[in-house]
């Protein structure tokens, strides 16, 4: 007897009691190269493309691009930033940190007294030895401009063309260096570094 099964909200007839999951992708026109998922009541179960199993009248399936999940034990580096975004971001709901841990993204940044707008976007790139070496400065939006006297400045310490891949996406490096090496693994921290930024815009050029 026919029956019928949903695949992605698309009703698709079938006649066999029981297909396996690279005939049930062939029957409803999905690539081969796709993940087949039958959708129960409690949890969702990835069908191979060799397990057949007996088919019930209105069972539901979806699919989805294949993955690979994350392999390897997680670095120092990925643990730091992990917890320290997640603080930060208590101050910053802005905040966003990448897949990869590869840039830190503050949004709405309030800057200190004479900044011109009074708020910007940080980008943080911190190396690949973070938590043993600081950030060597910071990416902060383009067309800032700082009062000094009567006047509105272009800042100091601050270059589009510089260590700048970001130039074009709107973004102007800072330089906040570390001559001294005062970082600490230790002690210092995302949170130390971002206090340093607001610590450093509020000083004079």
């Amino acid at each position: 007897m026919g029956k019928t099964i949903r695949i992605n909200g698309v009703d698709v007839p079938v006649i066999a009691d029981q297909l396996n999951g690279e005939e049930i992708k062939r029957l409803a026109g999905i690539d081969a190269d796709r993940v087949l998922v039958r959708q129960e009541r409690d949890r969702n179960v990835i069908v191979p493309d060799a397990k057949r199993l007996r088919v019930a009248d209105n069972d539901t399936f979806t699919h989805h691009a294949r993955h690979s999940k994350a392999a390897g034990p997680v670095t120092r580096r990925t643990a730091r930033l992990r917890m320290e975004a997640a603080t930060l971001a208590a101050a910053y709901p802005g905040l966003k940190i990448a897949d990869d841990e590869s840039y830190v993204f503050i949004s709405g940044f309030r800057l200190p007294t004479g900044w011109i707008p009074d708020r910007a976007s940080v980008l943080i790139v911190p190396p690949a030895a973070y938590p043993e070496c600081a950030p060597d400065g910071f990416y902060l939006s383009a067309k800032l401009r700082r009062r000094k006297g009567g006047q509105l400045i272009t800042p100091g310490h601050y270059f589009r063309d510089y260590h700048n891949p970001y130039a074009d996406l709107g973004y102007h490096w800072y330089c906040l260096e570390d001559p001294e090496r005062r970082w600490r693994a230790g002690q210092d921290s995302l949170l130390t570094f971002v206090e340093a930024i607001r610590t450093y815009l509020g000083t004079a050029d």
